[in-house]
């Protein structure tokens, strides 16, 4: 298993001023916004994002809610003197550390990675297109639900009453643009509605083979870039080109 990683992005500071603060943890370096976005979305096991810069405005703090957003587990840390993160409320944003540059910076900075949770990362990313998907539980009747957080893992179906037995197996029909993409699922548990998705159940796929995974990963990762650097972007559904319709799985219209 790969290191922890923690991608750190600074003004003036050199690498050498922070690595003491992060042990044995794998340090990625973003020298732009591009950078950053790639390493958070496409190197796995990342726990923590580190921001040092002289002057943090409101279109950087955009960019950091949008991580926020899409990376609810992804810790960031800014290293800032007082007065360097201008907010409408005058307060840094509670979901951020912050962390004085000098002579404490090292051991805050310790503390802070130490206290991160590790646990429930997921091993690729996922991406909220309002997509369409039919499931079948008998390869004879299907029902339509509306397809969110679609992941090379799996994704969730919105259900509002009923779902099917957890440990279910099935079969999925998913819609982009121009195609759908047939694969086997197995049922999850059903989920109560919250802030980030409605009510209704996660299919965990079943019959993906390399080629599927890393085509849904390469869509994912594209679409969230885009929405990182871009956050008022509505991304559109993907549009599969021919070559990707000879992958196993997928088919067009």
């Amino acid at each position: 298993m790969s290191r922890e990683r923690v991608i750190v992005y600074t003004d003036t500071l050199t690498i050498e001023t922070i690595i003491p603060s992060l042990g044995d943890r794998e340090i990625l370096r973003a020298a732009s916004k591009g950078e950053l976005a790639r390493a958070i979305v496409e190197r796995n096991r990342v726990i923590a994002l580190i921001i040092e810069k002289t002057k943090i405005g409101e279109s950087f703090l955009r960019l950091l809610s949008s991580i926020k957003r899409s990376f609810p587990l992804l810790e960031i840390c800014l290293i800032a003197d007082q007065g360097a993160v201008p907010t409408s409320s005058g307060r840094v944003p509670s979901e951020y550390r912050v962390v004085r540059p000098g002579d404490r910076m090292t051991e805050d900075l310790k503390a802070f990675v130490s206290g991160i949770d590790v646990a429930d990362r997921r091993d690729h990313p996922r991406f909220d297109w309002p997509l369409k998907g039919c499931l079948s539980l008998d390869g004879r009747s299907w029902q339509d639900h509306n397809l969110w957080a679609l992941s090379a893992n799996g994704a969730f179906l919105e259900s509002p009453t009923a779902a099917p037995e957890q440990g279910s197996t099935a079969t999925l029909r998913i819609s982009f643009q121009n195609s759908r993409m047939v694969t086997g699922c197995e049922v999850l548990d059903r989920r109560a509605s919250s802030s980030r998705l409605p009510a209704g159940f996660a299919v965990r796929f079943t019959r993906l083979n390399e080629d599927s995974v890393e085509l849904i990963d390469r869509i994912v990762q594209d679409a969230l870039v885009q929405t990182l650097l871009e956050p008022d972007y509505e991304s559109e559904i993907p549009t599969l080109d021919d070559e990707t319709l000879t992958i196993p799985g997928f088919e067009s219209f």
